[in-house]
C-alpha cells in the first residue's frame, strides 16, 4: 500500500515490525530542511494494520508543506534604511564611477494621493476611509454628502501641483554633461544704488589651475569664465580666480558687469555683414542670416549671442577651441570688425577711417 506522504517512508512487513517513531523521524528530518515552513493539514499516524504502517490526515489528504519566509528586508528595515539603499548615499557609491556625476536624488512621499474613495463620486468605504463601527452601529457603503466647495478645492490642488511642476520645468539648465558650463548665476550684485536686474550671468568655464610656488609648492585654485548681458546689445565677460568655485564665480560675475561692450545689431536680431576675425590661434567665420534661422554655432557662441540679443547667426570656429580665446575672438569681431551701414557710408565719403574729428 502506498503511503500518502510527499516523502518516501517505506512499507513495513509482518516479520519486521517497524517502530512507530520511524515515520515521524523521517517527517521531522524533512521538515528540518526548511527553517520556516507552514503545515496546512494536521497529520495523524495510525497504528499498524496487518503489519503495515499508515500515515494519513484528518481529511484523508496528503500533507501539504509550503515553505515561506515571514521576515525579509522589506519589513525588517526601516524606511530611512530602504531609501538610503535606493539613493546610494553610501561612501562606496559616491567614490565609484557609476552615478558619480549625477544629481542627488531626494526622497519621495509615496503616500501622497493614495486616498481610496476620494474620486469624482466620493464614497464611504468602511475599513478604508471610514471606521467600521461607531457607537455600536456598523457603517455601510454609501455616498458622501454633496459638498459644493469640494470640487473647487480639488481644482485648486491640481492647479497648485501643475504650477509647481511648471516651475521645475522652467528652471534654466546648462549644457549637456556634469560641468557648470551654461548654467545661470542670476543678476550681478548691485554696486551702491545701482542695480543690474536686467542683466543675466552665465557660466562658460570652470577649471582647476595650479601654480608652483617656492614656499607652498603646487598651489591649486579655481578659474571661472563668466559672461553677462541684458539681451539688448550690452554684454561683457571676465575671469575670476579663488580657492573655491563659488567665490570664483561671484568675482567673475561682478567683474564682468564693470567691463561692458555695446554691440550693434541689424534689426535687433543679427549682425550687419559677414565677419572673419582672428584672435591668436582662434579664427571665427560669422555669417549674417535671415530672421528665424536661429543660432547655428558653437555652444559658447550661442550663450554669448543670446545674452547679447542675437537671434540669427551662423558661425564656425577654426583652430584653437580654448573657451577664453573663443570669447575674446567673438567680442573682437562684433566690436572692432563689424561696421554699421552709417559707418560704411562714411567710409565711401572719407578714405580714412571716420571719426568724430574727421571734417570730411
Amino acid at each position: 500500500m502506498l503511503v500518502r506522504s510527499p516523502f518516501c517512508i517505506g512499507i513495513g512487513h509482518a516479520e519486521r515490525k517497524p517502530k512507530m517513531a520511524a515515520p515521524m523521524r523521517v517527517a521531522a528530518r524533512a521538515i528540518s530542511l526548511y527553517k520556516d515552513v507552514t503545515i496546512v493539514r494536521s497529520v495523524s499516524v495510525l497504528p499498524s494494520v496487518s503489519g503495515k504502517v499508515l500515515m494519513t490526515s484528518q481529511l484523508n489528504q496528503p500533507i501539504n508543506i509550503q515553505p515561506c519566509r515571514h521576515v525579509s528586508f522589506i519589513n525588517k528595515l526601516t524606511a530611512d534604511q530602504l531609501w538610503k539603499g535606493v539613493l546610494a548615499e553610501g561612501s562606496g557609491a559616491m567614490r565609484g564611477a557609476r552615478g558619480k556625476r549625477t544629481k542627488k536624488r531626494t526622497k519621495r512621499d509615496l503616500n501622497i494621493g493614495q486616498i481610496i474613495g476620494e474620486g469624482r463620486d466620493a464614497y464611504v468605504w468602511p475599513g478604508l476611509n471610514a471606521p467600521v463601527m461607531t457607537a455600536g452601529v456598523i457603517h455601510r457603503i454609501q455616498k458622501k454628502d454633496n459638498d459644493p466647495e469640494r470640487e473647487q478645492k480639488l481644482i485648486e490642488e491640481r492647479d497648485a501641483w501643475y504650477k509647481m511642476k511648471s516651475k521645475r520645468l522652467k528652471r534654466q539648465r546648462g549644457w549637456t554633461g556634469g560641468t557648470l558650463g551654461g548654467t545661470s548665476l542670476g543678476s550681478p550684485d548691485p554696486i551702491g544704488n545701482r542695480k543690474f536686474e536686467d542683466f543675466e550671468a552665465r557660466v562658460l568655464e570652470v577649471r582647476n589651475v595650479f601654480n608652483m610656488t617656492a614656499n607652498m609648492g603646487r598651489k591649486r585654485s579655481v578659474r571661472a569664465l563668466v559672461v553677462v548681458g541684458n539681451r539688448k546689445g550690452a554684454a561683457g565677460f571676465a575671469v575670476g580666480k579663488a580657492q573655491d568655485a563659488r567665490t570664483a564665480l561671484k568675482k567673475a560675475k561682478n567683474k564682468a558687469v564693470n567691463v561692458l561692450y555695446y554691440i550693434e545689431r541689424y534689426n535687433h536680431h543679427t549682425i550687419y555683414h559677414d565677419i572673419d576675425v582672428t584672435f591668436q590661434n582662434t579664427r571665427i567665420k560669422m555669417r549674417k542670416q535671415n530672421r528665424g534661422y536661429g543660432l547655428q554655432c558653437h555652444r559658447i557662441l550661442q550663450t554669448c549671442g543670446r545674452l547679447i540679443g542675437l537671434e540669427d547667426l551662423y558661425a564656425r570656429v577654426h583652430g584653437s577651441k580654448n573657451p577664453l580665446g573663443i570669447v575674446h575672438c567673438f567680442f573682437k569681431g562684433l566690436t572692432k570688425e563689424q561696421e554699421t551701414h552709417q559707418q560704411l557710408f562714411l567710409l565711401t565719403l572719407c578714405p580714412r577711417k571716420p571719426s568724430s574729428s574727421c571734417s570730411c
